[in-house]
């Protein structure tokens, strides 16, 4: 189907549900660094208790006591070097920018910290939040719009949530408001974008991703009512976009055919990581039929690239959206197996996906057949321990050097930068967490097991004495990156014989070992 000829939207806060409802409403197809510390306990501890672990056959590296599987450690006196090994578990973990997200109830300007806590306390990282901008197609955006966005993500920020964000012109709720759906001249659009610079500036650690938003209906990049679809517009408007949106986030384009045009050869992951490369595909039809409903060209053989490219794409930029009731499209035949969900969410790299809409075709026929344990798990990244060797003693004001194996066993790596910290723990319980340098979590991609050397300076005004080693992935952001809840869980079972364990306020994983500081 032609984008032009792209229909059948959902005016999501008309009928606000719980995560867990069926919808069966109007149809859809969319719309729907760190810095170091010597704060011995971060802000924000996550409520929730730990989860039960459940031990799956883990790597051992150790010589002595933990060879083969599971659990173990073991020191070269040689060497002067521990070797452990980790268990991985299957729990479902909530972590940072990945996973189910749901709507916000209200626009992004009006996102309460009522709103937020709830969406954070119920498991959800992500809350998608739309800026209605219908009131100002012709004119600039008032003041009093810019500060009730920052008192917006100031809410998301205490609550320990991330958003979703796309601005649009119209909600269209029927399919005579969708014919009749206006957006904004080129002119007006960008001065909106520039208006808005410099509050996404200010609030990039709140912000997981950017869908494009402001061209056509819903801001879904179709049907646009002053021409913002051509060639020279749409670029236009990217252009504008990713000036506006900060350096280190990705913007994220409703149909594939715009971005393979931008950029028909793909960069290489080490050339993103450095921030040249920022915009991904959202699919808000996803699974909803053949061409995904008009995401797709309908020649097989034009689909077949373009589906390539966004398979490609998804491991370089965030790949989301939702699924959608495919009515528009004649004889569609929606793909809502657990082999369908399970397939592609591998081959796009799905990272997030809306929990909210469409739940009867897709989520429930999931909870049915038993993959959606596994849909939760795989969505975006998930990080485990594998292995990790460390000496056994430092020297205060000197170089510790150790290395960590990490698997990803989700379906997407990290695009949002995130640190690496070791943290030393004396026996009253005081923390130093030390800045790792070696590691960029961004480049931990998926089915690989990857190795890195993490070097930290032991501080030279610490105490000599014996301290427990613990791991941390914190935000990137220095706003939110002692903030435990923005922590990344890894996916490894506690251990009470070794001391392994989670600690949510730390926002770190004890390895069960020490280190001698000299």
């Amino acid at each position: 189907m032609p984008l032009t000829d792209v229909k059948n939207r959902h005016w999501p806060w008309l009928c606000r549900v719980t995560a867990m409802c069926v919808i069966s409403v109007l149809a859809a197809c969319g719309g729907g660094g760190s810095g170091s510390s010597d704060a011995s306990t971060p802000v924000g501890a996550d409520p929730s208790a730990p989860v039960a672990s459940t031990p799956s056959t883990g790597t051992g590296t150790g010589t002595g006591t933990g060879s083969g599987t599971g659990t173990g450690t073991g020191t070269d006196t040689s060497t002067n070097q521990r070797s452990l090994s980790f268990t991985a578990t299957d729990a479902e973990i909530p972590n940072p920018e990945r996973g189910f997200y749901r709507w916000a109830w209200t626009n992004l300007d009006a996102l309460t910290a009522a709103d937020a806590q709830d969406a954070y306390n119920n498991g959800y990282r992500l809350v998608y939040a739309p800026l209605n901008l219908s009131s100002w197609k012709t004119t600039d955006l008032p003041a009093s719009l810019l500060t009730q966005l920052t008192t917006a993500f100031a809410n998301a920020r205490a609550s320990g949530i991330k958003l979703v964000i796309r601005a649009v012109y119209n909600y269209p709720a029927s399919e005579t408001e969708y014919l009749n759906a206006q957006d904004a001249s080129l002119t007006r659009v960008q001065g909106h974008i520039s208006q808005l610079k410099p509050v996404l500036q200010a609030n990039a650690d709140v912000i997981a991703y950017v869908q494009a938003g402001f061209i056509g209906a819903w801001g879904e990049w179709h049907t646009s009512s002053n021409q913002l679809t051509t060639t020279a517009n749409r670029t236009a408007v990217r252009d504008a976009l990713l000036a506006a949106v900060p350096t280190n986030r990705f913007i994220q384009v409703r149909y594939p055919p715009y971005v393979m045009d931008w950029t028909p050869t793909l960069p290489s992951l080490a050339s993103v990581l450095t921030g040249s490369y920022r915009v991904g595909v959202h699919n808000d039809c996803f699974l909803a039929s053949a061409t995904d409903v008009g995401t797709y060209d309908e020649n097989a053989t034009t689909q077949a690239k373009q589906r390539a490219y966004v398979s490609q794409l998804g491991d370089l930029a965030p790949f989301g959206g939702e699924t959608c009731d495919p009515a528009d499209e004649s004889n569609a035949v929606p793909r809502t197996t657990c082999d369908d969900i399970l397939t592609e969410g591998e081959r796009y790299r799905l990272t997030y996906l809306n929990d909210e809409y469409y739940r009867d075709l897709f989520h429930t026929r999931w909870i049915q057949n038993g993959c959606m344990p596994e849909v939760k798990r795989k969505m975006g990244y998930r990080l485990q321990l594998v292995s990790a060797s460390h000496p056994t003693t430092a020297t205060r004001g000197q170089a510790l050097t150790m290395t960590v194996t990490v698997r990803n066993t989700g379906w997407a790596r990290m695009f949002n930068p995130r640190g690496v910290q070791v943290l030393l723990r004396d026996s009253a319980g005081t923390v130093r967490r030390l800045t790792a340098d070696g590691a960029d979590p961004r480049s931990w991609v998926p089915g690989a097991d990857q190795t890195a050397t993490l070097t930290a300076t032991v501080p030279a005004d610490l105490a000599v004495g014996t301290y427990a080693l613990w791991l941390a992935l914190p935000d990137g952001d220095t706003r939110l990156a002692n903030d435990a809840r923005y922590s990344v869980r890894v996916a490894n079972a506690d251990d009470t014989t070794t001391g392994q364990k989670w600690d949510a306020t730390l926002g770190a994983f004890a390895l069960g070992a020490s280190l001698e500081v000299k």
